[in-house]
């Protein structure tokens, strides 16, 4: 009975290890014998729409729209589609004013809330152009960003081109025990080495496009993440969804632990609803993609049950020098996340404890995000997260 607790306790922190830690590596070393090379082209650029779904966004719209029109893209090559789902603020307002004074602009306010994936969904029948770009209502793209994205389509293996969202830290968030943009940094590598294998798990939502042709409708049956759905689709489609890091574009962080943690408990709801709908790419026979889904999304989305297996079965097995320094592991990393929990109380910043305090809460969300998908408490209409102006 001993050696069956013990081999789950060896698996549960295995797989906790591999998903942060060996996967990442295993990755960068296959980036750096298998990396694709893909053609390029600055001329005969293609037709771009960019796609944007608001929903009470008046803060933030007229800046991200007038950031589009100020791109060194061909403005004859564009149109910046906009749609709002029953905004209940100034939103409509806004945009309708600027369709006035720009042409490329086109603006369909909806009279009901029916959530992003339909948005979405009409936004793309009513496009023209050959490439989608899609982005948030709170992202800035630098001025040669959609060049960079766009670049990449003169070869045709290539579906989709993901670009990379720079989050802006503030004072505020850091103090409050925020690492987001730290663990940012980190995922973006991840995501920098998946592309160079062309097999890019999940997007950047602020930051990424495909080709028209391969834009398969986001189902709203049930909520689904749609940069997760979209790129994950391209990837069916057996075209390569790859990574553009020159293609910038920058968000602020969540202002507090607290909205990051509302934020995650419905990303990882919805992400888990979505999966039913590109399961097939879990199937060994497609090989990397296959390895990629289940090492960076399906076991990191396990981590906190299985961090709560560690630490249980670990309770059992006192009984050696290995298990016993575990166990002081586990428990000095929970306490080391206490201590930081009290320093953001009193908005004091340790790297080191304020590391274990975001890790902690991040995996608390994602199992609140597993409550909410098994009690199918989710709705497909979608509340942006605030983000520091």
């Amino acid at each position: 009975m001993l050696n069956i607790v013990a081999i789950l306790f060896l698996i549960s922190v295995g797989l906790i290890l591999f998903t942060y830690g060996l996967y990442p590596i295993i990755l960068w070393l296959l980036s750096q014998f298998k990396s694709k090379k893909y053609f390029t082209s600055d001329s005969n650029l293609p037709t771009v729409s960019i796609i944007i779904s608001a929903y009470n966004e008046e803060d933030v719209i007229e800046k991200t729209i007038r950031n589009f029109l100020q791109s060194e893209y061909d403005m004859q090559k564009i149109e910046i589609i906009i749609g709002s789902d029953l905004s209940t603020d100034k939103t409509n307002q806004i945009v309708a004013e600027l369709q006035k004074e720009f042409s490329n602009i086109i603006f369909l306010p909806f009279d009901q809330r029916r959530g992003k994936a339909n948005v979405l969904n009409d936004l793309v029948r009513v496009a023209k152009n050959e490439v989608l770009v899609f982005s948030d209502a709170n992202t800035i793209y630098e001025k040669n960003a959609i060049r960079e994205l766009v670049k990449y389509y003169s070869d045709k293996r290539i579906g989709g081109v993901c670009g990379k969202l720079i989050l802006l830290d503030v004072e505020k968030a850091k103090l409050d025990g925020s690492q987001e943009k730290e663990y940012w940094e980190y995922e973006s590598w991840i995501k920098n080495n998946e592309g160079k294998l062309g097999i890019l798990i999940g997007a950047n939502g602020g930051i990424y496009s495909i080709r028209r042709e391969l834009y398969v409708d986001i189902p709203s049956a049930f909520p689904v993440m749609d940069d997760f759905y979209v790129g994950l689709k391209v990837l069916e489609k057996n075209r390569d969804f790859i990574y553009a890091s020159e293609a910038k574009a920058t968000e602020f962080v969540a202002p507090s632990v607290e909205w990051e943690f509302k934020r995650k408990v419905r990303t990882i709801s919805i992400n888990l609803d979505s999966v039913r709908y590109v399961k097939s790419l879990l199937n060994p026979k497609y090989g990397l993609i296959s390895f990629a889904f289940w090492s960076h999304k399906i076991i990191r989305w396990a981590t906190p049950l299985l961090m709560i297996i560690a630490f249980l079965l670990n309770l059992f097995l006192l009984d050696s020098f290995l298990f016993k320094t575990v166990f002081l592991l586990q428990s000095s990393f929970y306490i080391s996340a206490l201590i930081g929990f009290f320093l953001a109380k009193f908005k004091i910043s340790i790297k080191i404890f304020g590391f274990c305090y975001y890790f902690l809460v991040t995996n608390i969300a994602l199992l609140g995000g597993i409550y909410k998908f098994l009690s199918n408490k989710q709705t497909a209409a979608w509340q942006s997260t605030e983000r520091v102006q």
